[in-house]
């Protein structure tokens, strides 16, 4: 539920986004076939990359733990979401992967990273189309 949400949002973006001169991608854990009906489901025109190894997330150090996603901020974040109208669905990955926003400039300059510290734990998109 929560990595739908957020992908919806930045989602939303896009135009402004490539107006800045940059790329949207999407990373997630889940395989191909979630991916790919990911993409259908929410209509996401952006590439989606599978990382089932997860190698990405931990170069990034990205969070992973049952406590991370399980605790008083992530219950919030699921009230907060619910009324956003997002439900959750099937699982398709590792469902205790954290995941974060990064802005990574020409030439591998990271200009922006955001490591969310519990389940739905989400940058503002103000701050990420800021730091394009």
């Amino acid at each position: 539920m929560f990595c739908r949400e957020q992908a919806v949002q930045v989602h939303r973006e896009r135009d402004t986004i490539r107006e800045r001169g940059a790329d949207l991608v999407f990373i997630g854990n889940g395989n191909r076939h979630f991916a790919e009906a990911f993409q259908k489901q929410f209509d996401i025109q952006a590439p989606l990359y599978v990382d089932t190894k997860r190698d990405a997330y931990r170069a990034l150090g990205m969070r992973r733990g049952t406590s991370d996603i399980i605790n008083r901020s992530s219950l919030r974040n699921m009230v907060r979401s619910l009324r956003a109208g997002f439900r959750p669905g099937l699982i398709q990955g590792d469902g205790r992967q954290l995941g974060g926003v990064v802005v990574v400039r020409p030439g591998g300059q990271v200009s922006y990273s955001y490591l969310s510290s519990a389940g739905g734990d989400h940058p503002p998109v103000a701050d990420i189309l800021r730091a394009l």
